[in-house]
């Protein structure tokens, strides 16, 4: 039986900048500090891990060519992370904005997801789209918005 998502892993231009990011927006809901892995190439995956136990992380590894992502080709579009409150997406807003990030959707219900749906779209340092979401079924996949 399927029990969740166990971790999801991001390449970053500059990891160091992405870390930075990654531990403003988060860090104050719970996200704790990397945990060190070996990577296939030898480099160091930063896994940093949810506040439950066994609720997943976010994988970040430096990447090795300059390629850019881009948004609508085959593959990753975005990532969807659930939290309590809608004041929790309220404060995840707020450190995006005064980490430098890029908001694409300030925090608003989506009724079209649930009548509850609250949520806030942004880009990471590498324009990795991620949405931070409070509902009664938060678990919903989210449409492409």
């Amino acid at each position: 039986m399927l029990v969740g998502l166990g971790h999801v892993d991001l390449v970053c231009r500059d990891l160091d900048r992405s870390l930075a990011f990654y531990a403003a927006v988060f860090g104050p809901l719970g996200l704790a500090a990397p945990a060190l892995f070996d990577g296939e190439r030898g480099e160091q995956i930063h896994y940093l891990r949810f506040p439950a136990v066994g609720s997943g992380s976010i994988g970040l590894r430096q990447a090795q060519s300059g390629q850019e992502f881009e948004l609508y080709a085959p593959g990753f579009h975005h990532v969807s992370l659930v939290v309590e409150t809608a004041t929790d997406v309220d404060a995840v807003h707020a450190a995006v904005e005064a980490a430098g990030g890029q908001v694409l959707h300030a925090p608003r219900l989506w009724p079209q997801y649930h009548p509850d749906y609250y949520a806030t779209f942004f880009l990471d340092p590498d324009s990795f789209r991620l949405e931070v979401a409070a509902s009664r079924d938060a678990r919903i996949g989210s449409a492409s918005v």
